[in-house]
């Protein structure tokens, strides 16, 4: 049941007490409460053939009051992550890594293919769910896991 649904039904019985109806909608308020710092769309290319590196995509918004900066992302089933974007020069395309990201309050990022995404190296097999830790300047790590692309 959503949080407006049961708001509506709990406001519209006048036979029950105000102070029960006002606790109950302040809890449903508090438990439908979006995360500050949400990743969507997040997905793991398949490992091509004889090759143990794969890209990683997402997005990533940033419904807190404040700038957030990744500054890493981690996995137990990889050696290492790093964050890279593609840049054009002309004919020629090449990978930069990335030091941080900082997304501003209000805005998200998109990590896909030609444009940021994360290089995963050293990894033995692409299974779903594949779990990523996606760290941010301030300490906390976001715990997401990845669906399979296939290639």
């Amino acid at each position: 049941m959503t949080c407006t649904l049961i708001h509506r039904r709990l406001t519209t019985r006048s036979h029950l007490p105000a102070g029960l109806v006002l606790a109950v909608v302040a809890l449903c308020a508090a438990g439908c409460a979006r995360d500050p710092i949400e990743v969507r769309d997040a997905r793991i290319r398949d490992l091509p053939p004889g090759r143990d590196t794969t890209a990683a995509y997402f997005v990533l918004h940033n419904h807190s009051g404040e700038t957030v900066k990744i500054v890493g992302a981690s996995s137990k089933r990889a050696r290492a992550i790093e964050m890279h974007t593609t840049t054009r020069d002309g004919d020629r395309v090449a990978m930069r890594r990335l030091e941080a990201v900082e997304i501003p309050s209000g805005a998200s990022a998109a990590f896909a293919p030609g444009g940021q995404h994360l290089m995963v190296f050293g990894v033995t097999q692409v299974t779903a769910p594949f779990p990523i830790s996606i760290e941010l300047e301030d300490g906390r790590r976001i715990e997401v896991s990845f669906s399979k692309l296939a290639l």
